[in-house]
């Protein structure tokens, strides 16, 4: 994979940053996962993840994360490519704007953009949800929280022609990561 940025937007406890380390670990790529970002903020107001965030603490991680994009376009290798994890909301506004950031970020590298939805049943999110690790992170823990979101936010709506959805509910990480790879791949 040359020159390539993967976008993988999903909500939470869908296997964004288990893929995108499968993806890198098979590829070379780099991860810019959103906790990258989110976490130097939270990490100073204490984010529990229970507790609702405010506006101005993402003002402050956009801005972080613009940063990283310009990283990306004016500083990293030609040929590098990236793996950028989000969970973006369809009404959100904002997640509108970051989505449209990555990809000007990729247009300004001439490079091959791949948005990718990850989507699983409620029983896997969960599971996956409430575990250590994502506490570690400083990630949404809180299960019945993160349901409410998947039933009342709709993931963006994406319309790209190497836009690819993969349900990770009964796959495995490596198995969608090579998914994603392929069409990846073919879409260059």
């Amino acid at each position: 994979m040359n020159n390539t940025v993967i976008y993988l937007i999903g909500h939470y406890g869908v296997g964004k940053l288990t893929i995108a380390r499968a993806i890198a670990e098979a590829t070379g790529a780099r991860v810019f996962d959103n906790h990258l970002a989110n976490n130097v903020i939270f990490s100073l107001i204490r984010e529990d993840g229970r507790t609702k965030i405010p506006q101005r603490a993402w003002d402050l991680i956009m801005t972080i994360r613009r940063q990283a994009l310009i990283a990306m376009t004016e500083l990293a290798r030609p040929d590098a490519s990236f793996v950028l994890t989000n969970a973006l909301m369809d009404a959100d506004p904002m997640d509108r704007q970051a989505f449209a950031e990555v990809q000007s970020a990729a247009e300004q590298r001439r490079a091959c953009f791949v948005p990718v939805t990850l989507v699983a049943s409620d029983s896997a999110h969960d599971i996956r949800i409430p575990s250590p690790e994502r506490e570690q992170r400083l990630k949404m823990t809180d299960a019945a929280g993160a349901r409410n979101v998947r039933e009342t936010r709709q993931l963006l709506r994406i319309a790209h022609p190497h836009h690819l959805t993969i349900d990770t509910t009964d796959i495995a990480p490596e198995q969608a990561a090579r998914m994603i790879i392929e069409h990846a791949e073919h879409s260059a």
